[in-house]
């Protein structure tokens, strides 16, 4: 009996410090904006501008904002190869609706759902491992 107990017990803290461990991520975006029509916020321009991006995580239905990425100071034609990169993130693995904004320096921004990706996170390793062969 204390040899399952025992066992029980292992098998329990063994899979809580796997989920505790595991889940850590970084997400990468690149993204492109034409700033024709919103130009981007500079030192100049402060006001009626495009300040940044927002990323959501749009999985459930209700956005959760994950990071957001500075919008390049000044810009006022098309920019492709915008990036940003999130620190660690606790995501769930599986697949990921993610949504990214785009934020005028009053506030106001895009619909999370109006451009969106889809990525899978995988799961980690668990954070130790041991076994007992009797």
């Amino acid at each position: 009996m204390r040899k399952t107990l025992a066992y029980v017990c292992f098998l329990f803290l063994a899979v809580a410090v796997a989920e505790a461990a595991t889940g850590q991520h970084t997400v990468a975006v690149t993204l492109n904006y034409d700033f024709t029509t919103d130009g981007a916020c500079s030192a100049a321009v402060m006001k009626s501008c495009l300040q940044q991006f927002n990323i959501y995580d749009v999985t459930t239905g209700t956005p959760v904002k994950l990071f957001s990425i500075t919008a390049p100071a000044g810009a006022n034609g098309p920019v492709n190869g915008i990036t940003g990169t999130s620190g660690q993130l606790s995501l769930k693995s599986g697949v990921h609706i993610f949504g990214a904004t785009a934020q005028m320096a009053d506030g106001t921004e895009s619909n999370p759902s109006g451009s969106t990706a889809t990525a899978t996170t995988l799961s980690g390793s668990p954070a130790s491992f041991s076994i007992t062969v009797n």
